[in-house]
């Protein structure tokens, strides 16, 4: 093997580590993933491993790791069941294992300075759907490379479109009416989901991806609360915090940011953001105008903090090539270089120490630094753990937390640890902290990699609120000023999602968020007011306001692998039908997410799901991956046909009553059209197309199929 670190794991997969800490993990059924570990995670492997004999070939061992390429040592390699097992220093080469291949949302051991892996490459597909744009018969056409074309089903007029630059990662799409608007929706394989007016092509809505809020800021600018959020890559976007409405994006040049700091400095509201590339830019939120690109950080910037005295603002930078540096937000001309850390920097908070600034930081070094911000020199050190991962000051009071989910305080002066009430979260890292005010106190937050969000009293250590996971382990919170529901805490977490709660209750404001996975099915309703119903791979279905996105229903089905979802109206109520990686179609209450009927029978997984009516009863159908198609009883599960097909797997579906018969017309991969009566089961007809039919529309005009080079008339 190359130089590094190789852990092969039978249970897990096989993990790869380059000597410049990028790594290349292969789990057990393929799936491959990149990234990097920070230097500091491979110091501590290669720390507590110590000597090993001679290799020993048995290639029925559970887990076995090599090392290669160490200066000064020859190649080593422990094998468990031998008389050199693996040292328990590789527990967390595991935990990566474990925490790479796990299901979007999943908890985490290690946060995102430690190991950050690459965005997945998810796939998009073709995908097609069949409405009316400005009244006229019409469908949507959006292909894998994210260019779409809206065109009308009658005489193939092009109703509008788009080039590959629209930035999609198609999977799903539907088209619907409502407000009196024309809507076209996407579902993207990064959980997003894109809503555009289909006449004028304007955004009317949509959620980030699920690279979208790795990082947030949040702030109350002229009395509106408003969060910032970027990701891995793409632009920040900026919402409202209290409803979700999109603001608007600062560009990064495609870059993202691992980390945002809002500050109101001379009047300004300023946002500070960091990534990857190592540059931080500076923009004016009230006008979006981009103040400063400060360059100077060789690697990943990890933390941010802002200083304002009267009308100066000093920023301090800090990450991955351990160096501090502070900038003048005036001019954007650097004002010192800190040096001292031995490890990647998490943290930067700025004080007041006997009337002077002070900045206090933490590292995977283990150690938290004080430093004069006037005279750039340091001023104390101490080691405060092991990996440190995030600090915030209350007073003259540091709190510093630690990847196994203590929160430890620390006298600035001094640098002595002060005796508090436990704080923390035991056995899951601590991502993030922030001090705020709430009812006229000083409050702890802290968010945790189970995705849970604590508050305390800061002064105290009474535990005030506490809020869920939702949307997997949080990458970072922030807390704004008193706003008109007074604090509000904004949270991103690595599924995607903006959280914001009101402090001090933890009242969830229902802001848009993504799935964590692909967008599996996509809906409108016809109800009044409409709705756009969307299921993904995570297991979760959610329900917006068609015309505003105003959310209206979340829940989890509890049956991740969901890979279609149908809507329809029946008994006076809306009802949705989802199917998973179980094999069972699932029925659920639109309004309540309240589970009803449950049908069974695929032998394998469908990707397309419609309603029908049968003899004016509701029916559910699916179509398999073999070519069978199934159809259920909406009222009670029980299965009422099984047609089988030619072997392709089924990828549109549409039934319809004409003249009081039940049809049924279901397209296949192999490019076959086949129309069946289905209260006999009898097939009507064949026909091979060019091209798979992604969709159907179905009435006493024929049938008329949608394939990757648009509609055909049968």
């Amino acid at each position: 093997m190359a130089d590094g670190i190789r852990l092969e794991s039978g249970g897990r997969g096989e993990l790869l580590i380059a000597v410049d800490g990028t790594f290349r993990a292969i789990g057990t059924d393929g799936v491959e993933r990149t990234g990097r570990v920070d230097a500091a995670l491979v110091r501590r492997v290669l720390g507590g491993l110590g000597d090993a004999p001679s290799p020993v070939e048995d290639p029925t061992a559970a887990r076995r790791l090599t090392v290669v390429g160490q200066p000064g040592r020859p190649g080593r390699q422990w094998t468990d069941g031998t008389a050199a097992p693996v040292p328990a220093a590789a527990a967390v080469l595991d935990a990566l294992l474990d925490q790479l291949f796990a299901e979007p949302g999943a908890p985490v051991a290690l946060g995102g300075a430690l190991a950050l892996a690459a965005p997945v490459a998810r796939g998009a597909r073709t995908a097609a759907a069949v409405g009316a744009v400005g009244g006229r018969a019409a469908y949507a056409l959006v292909n894998e490379d994210g260019s779409f074309g809206l065109t009308a089903l009658d005489d193939d007029e092009a109703l509008g479109g788009s080039d590959a630059d629209a930035g999609l990662l198609p999977t799903a799409v539907a088209l619907g009416t409502a407000a009196g608007r024309s809507l076209f929706a996407v579902g993207g394989a990064d959980g997003s989901v894109q809503v555009w007016d289909a006449v004028t092509g304007q955004v009317a809505h949509g959620t980030t991806g699920g690279e979208g809020a790795q990082a947030v800021a949040a702030a109350v600018i002229g009395d509106v609360p408003v969060a910032f959020s970027a990701g891995q890559s793409g632009d920040l976007r900026a919402m409202r915090a209290d409803n979700g409405r999109v603001l608007g994006a600062l560009p990064t040049g495609g870059n993202g940011a691992t980390v945002l700091r809002a500050a109101h400095c001379a009047g300004l509201d300023l946002l500070a953001a960091a990534g990857a590339d190592g540059a931080v830019r500076v923009w004016n939120t009230a006008d979006g105008e981009q103040l400063h690109l400060l360059v100077g950080h060789r690697g990943e910037v990890r933390a941010l903090a802002v200083l304002s005295v009267d009308d100066q603002a000093v920023l301090a930078s800090a990450g991955q090539d351990r160096r501090i540096r502070l900038w003048d937000l005036a001019t954007g001309q650097p004002v010192a270089e800190l040096d001292g850390h031995t490890g990647t920097v998490t943290g930067l908070a700025f004080l007041e120490l006997d009337g002077r600034p002070v900045l206090a930081s933490c590292a995977l070094d283990g150690t938290v630094r004080t430093w004069d911000v006037y005279d750039g020199r340091p001023l104390r050190g101490w080691p405060a753990g092991e990996w440190l991962t995030a600090l915030a000051v209350d007073g003259a009071r540091l709190l510093v937390g630690d990847e196994h989910g203590g929160i430890t305080a620390w006298d600035a002066a001094t640098g002595a640890a002060l005796q508090t009430p436990p704080l923390g979260r035991t056995g899951t890292p601590v991502t993030a902290l922030s001090r705020g005010e709430l009812l006229g106190r000083a409050v702890l937050v802290a968010g945790f990699g189970d995705g849970t969000v604590l508050c305390w009293d800061a002064l105290t250590a009474t535990r005030l609120v506490e809020v869920p996971a939702d949307g997997g382990p949080v990458n970072s919170l922030d807390v704004t000023a008193d706003g008109p529901d007074g604090p509000l805490l904004v949270c991103g977490t690595a599924a995607g999602a903006v959280r914001a709660h009101v402090l001090r209750d933890g009242t969830p404001y229902p802001l848009p968020t993504p799935h964590a996975g692909p967008v599996a099915g996509l809906a409108f309703t016809a109800e009044e007011p409409p709705l756009l119903v969307s299921a993904g791979r995570d297991g979760v279905v959610a329900v917006r306001d068609a015309a505003t996105g105003e959310p209206r229903l979340r829940f989890d089905t509890g049956y991740p692998g969901t890979s279609a979802l149908a809507v329809t109206r029946a008994g006076g109520q809306q009802i949705l039908a989802t199917v998973g990686a179980d094999l069972t179609v699932r029925l659920w209450h639109g309004g309540s997410g309240r589970p009803g009927p449950v049908c069974a029978g695929l032998a394998l997984p469908a990707e397309v799901l419609a309603f029908g009516l049968l003899g004016g009863r509701p029916v559910v159908i699916a179509g398999a991956a073999d070519g069978t198609v199934l159809a259920w009883s909406v009222e009670d599960g029980s299965r009422i046909a099984e047609l089988t097909g030619g072997g392709a797997a089924v990828r549109s579906l549409v039934a319809r009553e004409l003249d009081g018969e039940a049809l049924l017309a279901a397209g296949d991969t192999a490019g076959t059209l086949r129309l069946w009566h289905l209260a006999s089961g009898s097939l009507l007809n064949e026909a091979a197309l060019e091209g798979a039919p992604l969709a159907i529309e179905l009435d006493e005009a024929g049938v008329r199929i949608v394939t990757p080079g648009g509609a055909i008339s049968l």
